[in-house]
């Protein structure tokens, strides 16, 4: 797995991000990218999240174990690149629980499946992160795929 320096995307200089979810994200991107780190990734879902992936979804973490799993079943290796992060702000004014932070973003994937066909994927996605007893875990996680063979 490469380092997750590697893994770290670039935010907006005009907007302050809390350091802790500039590196939630890197770390989040380089777990994605292990496939011995199934329940690391998997621990980044608050208990009740949602996660979509292109045509796949999932809700509540056994459900996102799954998808995870399938995730590696075609695939040998796989390298996210991260490239902007755009964030947002939309905390709670009603008093009910505000959310962490909120963000679009966009990046490339390269990948090689187990039949050895090399794929680029350009991504798009969307995020919410909670406060999850003083960590930071995604209650939305949903990504847009365009898949290109090479």
């Amino acid at each position: 797995m490469a380092s997750s320096n590697s893994y770290v995307a670039e935010f907006p200089s005009d907007c302050a991000v809390q350091e802790r979810v500039k590196n939630f994200i890197a770390r989040f991107y380089a777990t994605s990218d292990d496939p011995s780190k199934n329940e690391e990734w998997v621990g980044y879902f608050s208990p009740d999240a949602v996660v979509i992936i292109g045509d796949k979804s999932a809700k509540g973490t056994e459900n996102i174990r799954r998808l995870r799993q399938g995730m590696w079943e075609q695939v040998e290796t796989r390298r996210h690149k991260p490239e902007k992060v755009f964030p947002a702000s939309f905390g709670a004014t009603d008093g009910s629980e505000a959310i962490a932070a909120e963000y679009m973003l966009h990046g490339s994937l390269d990948m090689v499946t187990k039949n050895g066909e090399r794929q680029a994927v350009s991504w798009a996605g969307r995020a919410v992160l909670e406060e999850d007893d003083g960590k930071l875990k995604y209650k939305l996680y949903q990504v847009y795929l365009h898949r290109r063979v090479l």
